[in-house]
């Protein structure tokens, strides 16, 4: 039992190692090979706990917003003529994904030590790629966002990159017994660093103030701003406009990202438009872009998708989740908190994942 699960944590590390990197092909569509070892982990916990007897729900919130966007998702083929397999593949993802919180997997240290190596590595593979390869911009003619001068590593994007090496970063802060720690903590900032987030930035703040009111430690506070305020200063002005973090082309891209949402919200309110149909209805997005299935806010794309009566409940499942964390699960929920009203993170399979496994 034990080591048929270490087998799937192993696939999961290597997953987070290469990224996007290898995205086989199913039915047309691509998508990365997490969303296979996720689906086969997530029916390994659900043996593994049948076996063991352990039914109880860690969260009732998560598991009637699930029930709710499976009826959505019938009714509107059923009654609009709505369906695609790319929102039926979407979902079974979001399932997976939430039952792991639903009925959380045991993970013992050994299992835990090699999730981290796999983190360890992408980190690695960043600072490479940032020093020999930083000119992302030849990706976009597959459909990536053109980044240049910016670690992106194998993610191919540096703000979701930013914030799973800040998960990182937090987790290693808290537990003081994870070996190397303070060679781990400077190589990850150093690369969080590199990432040029300012989400990112502003949710390092954000949790190292969360976690400074938990301890009553308000140098700790200062200090990270401190550092954080260094860094913004001495980082490379490479050529482009991803090093300026005084940039605004982005946050007007952003405001006119929001208002499409809301138009799109404003259709179907209450119940939405089914999770996830966004490809189908949002006319003013790229049908062949990897970001065509989300806006840059989590909780907007959920609202639109789900409406008012899923989104509550969606918020629900989060308070409890909150609720019922330890110190490093909710320091990285806030900070995820703050870095999905930027970028839609709160459903990015790497960052949730990772989560999980916090």
């Amino acid at each position: 039992m034990a080591f048929i699960q270490t087998a799937i944590i192993a696939l999961i590390a290597f997953s987070f190692s290469i990224g996007q990197i290898f995205r086989p092909t199913f039915f047309g569509f691509s998508f990365p090979i997490i969303d296979i070892v996720i689906i086969i982990f997530t029916l390994w916990n659900l043996f593994s706990h049948l076996k063991n007897k352990d039914f109880k729900n860690q969260n009732i919130y998560f598991t009637i917003f699930l029930i709710y966007t499976w009826c959505l998702l019938i009714f509107i083929a059923i009654f609009n003529q709505i369906f695609s397999l790319n929102s039926f593949f979407y979902l079974i993802r979001l399932t997976c994904l939430l039952s792991l919180l639903i009925l959380p997997p045991k993970l013992n240290t050994k299992q835990k030590q090699i999730f981290n190596f796999g983190i360890i590595a992408n980190i690695i593979f960043g600072l490479i790629q940032y020093f020999i390869w930083p000119n992302f911009t030849y990706f976009n003619v597959n459909q990536w966002d053109p980044h240049l001068y910016r670690l992106v590593s194998s993610f191919f994007d540096p703000t979701f990159t930013g914030l799973i090496y800040l998960f990182f970063f937090i987790k290693i802060f808290l537990d003081k017994k994870i070996p190397y720690r303070w060679p781990l903590l400077i190589i990850t900032y150093i690369a969080l660093g590199l990432t040029y987030s300012r989400s990112t930035y502003l949710s390092l703040i954000t949790a190292f103030g969360f976690i400074s009111f938990k301890k009553k430690d308000i140098k700790l506070f200062l200090k990270i701003f401190i550092i954080v305020a260094v860094t913004i200063f001495i980082l490379p002005r490479q050529p482009g406009e991803g090093t300026k973090l005084e940039r605004t082309s982005s946050i007007t891209a952003k405001i006119e990202n929001y208002k499409q949402g809301i138009s799109l919200f404003k259709q179907k309110p209450i119940f939405g438009i089914g999770y996830n149909n966004l490809p189908l209805l949002n006319k003013n997005n790229d049908q062949l872009s990897h970001a065509n299935s989300g806006f840059d806010s989590s909780l907007l794309t959920i609202f639109i998708t789900t409406g008012v009566i899923g989104g509550t409940i969606f918020i629900f499942g989060l308070k409890q989740l909150f609720q019922q964390s330890n110190l490093t699960q909710k320091t990285c929920l806030i900070a995820l908190l703050i870095h999905s009203l930027f970028a839609n993170s709160l459903l990015y399979p790497w960052i949730l994942t990772f989560f999980i496994f916090l």
